[in-house]
């Protein structure tokens, strides 16, 4: 759930381009101020010119380098990797330009591709704290979050007060399920830089997924006040609240989220969760359609909508959303569930019971999973085992009984046979 920060941008680096380009390089007066500068559009013409005059290797190198970073810096990543490319072709230990290329890499996806050229940056520099640190993002994007977790933790070795190494090490902690470790970690990122919106949104997202929601809630409230316009954290705390049974509060906020960003595919998920929970079923199913015309994949999604369209009674539209869900993701519990209600409308309990413990095998405590193996068990005609899974169930939660009557399942009528 939670989200990565933006990966370390391509950022020149003065204090290397400065010490390979000789004093008596050539080039314009100009030539060299603009291509070591920050603007992108200088930067390239002074490059360009100095590509076309130089030639000591080292110089026409850093050039190289220089102008790939403008590139990247204008958006034009073709151009960009094309520079680094001939950068280290003309100088094959430039860690730098591999970092740079690894980086571009990685802003597109190409996350094998960043994992080589920061592999080659960091034999050729392995003192360097930010590439590891971008090793470790590529890894916690393709969800290896061991790998990534052993790089921040090189990268804080190197450089002991490096927050974002903090904050990117308790994100791949929280990827792995290690909340109490991630919000360590992000409370020692906040300690050295304490307006990191970013980290206090992460800090939250970890929060919510321990249930601990008012002290998520406080921490979306501060990173709101530190940016008003993130849409993400304006999702984050509609959840919170929907969390809490506040519903109205979180629809509010799903609508912020999609008024600062209209293609949030999860906001319109979200709030159509929190229109089903108010019985909105007509809602509900708009906003999952519409979820799912951002992202067609979204098993989270289809799951919803499943669980939505069994409470409607739409019970074969259902059964397709669910086992589309599962092809994609085949341990959502959510998805377990809902085709499990929707074997349980069909009368079809044997099926709903492997669904419920399936949905049981990946979290025991799940109380709407009890309640429905139950029903599902009394249609089989086993009170006995119905008995003490509904007080397994409201034991964890007192009021699920509730929502099954609210999806129109109520104990009479998962009768079994009569004898």
């Amino acid at each position: 759930m939670f989200r990565l920060g933006a990966f370390a941008g391509v950022a020149l680096c003065s204090a290397l381009l400065l010490s390979v380009r000789l004093s008596l390089a050539q080039g314009g007066d100009m030539d060299w101020p603009h291509c070591e500068g920050a603007d992108p559009d200088l930067s390239i013409a002074g490059c360009t010119a100095i590509l076309k005059s130089e030639q000591d290797p080292e110089n026409l190198a850093v050039a190289y380098n220089n102008r790939g970073i403008a590139y990247d810096h204008k958006g034009q990543q073709d151009q960009a990797i094309s520079d680094f490319a001939h950068a280290i072709q003309i100088k094959p230990d430039y860690a730098g330009a591999y970092n740079n290329r690894a980086n571009v890499y990685a802003s597109r996806g190409q996350l094998d591709q960043a994992i080589a050229d920061y592999n080659q940056s960091i034999h050729l520099k392995p003192d360097d704290a930010d590439a590891y640190n971008d090793r470790g993002n590529a890894y916690t994007a393709k969800g290896q979050f061991d790998l990534a977790i052993t790089d921040y933790s090189q990268a804080l070795q190197l450089r002991q007060d490096f927050a974002e190494a903090y904050s990117n090490r308790g994100n791949a902690y929280s990827g792995a399920g290690r909340q109490d470790e991630a919000i360590a970690d992000y409370n020692s990122a906040l300690r050295l830089n304490p307006q990191d919106a970013g980290t206090l949104d992460n800090r939250g997202i970890a929060y919510l997924a321990l249930g601990e929601l008012d002290l998520a809630i406080a921490d979306f409230d501060t990173t709101l006040r530190l940016k008003p316009d993130n849409a993400s954290a304006y999702n984050d705390r509609g959840l919170a609240h929907h969390g809490r049974g506040e519903d109205e509060l979180a629809i509010a906020d799903f609508n912020y989220a999609l008024q600062l960003q209209p293609k949030m595919a999860e906001a319109y998920n979200n709030r159509g969760t929190a229109y089903r929970a108010q019985g909105r079923l007509h809602a509900a199913l708009a906003d999952f359609d519409h979820a799912l015309q951002l992202k067609p994949e979204y098993a989270e999604a289809l799951a919803n909508r499943c669980l939505a369209r069994a409470i409607a009674g739409m019970l074969q539209l259902a059964l397709e959303d669910c086992n589309r869900s599962l092809l994609l993701h085949a341990d959502v519990p959510i998805a377990l569930d809902a085709r499990a209600l929707t074997y349980l409308k069909m009368k079809k309990p044997a099926a709903a019971l492997a669904d419920y413990n399936s949905a049981l095998g990946i979290n025991p405590r799940r109380s709407i999973s009890l309640y429905g193996r139950a029903l599902a068990e009394r249609m089989q005609g086993d009170s006995t085992a119905s008995a003490a899974d509904i007080a397994a169930a409201t034991a964890i939660r007192p009021a699920v009984a509730d929502e099954f009557a609210q999806w129109g399942i109520l104990p009479d009528t998962a009768a079994g046979p009569r004898h």
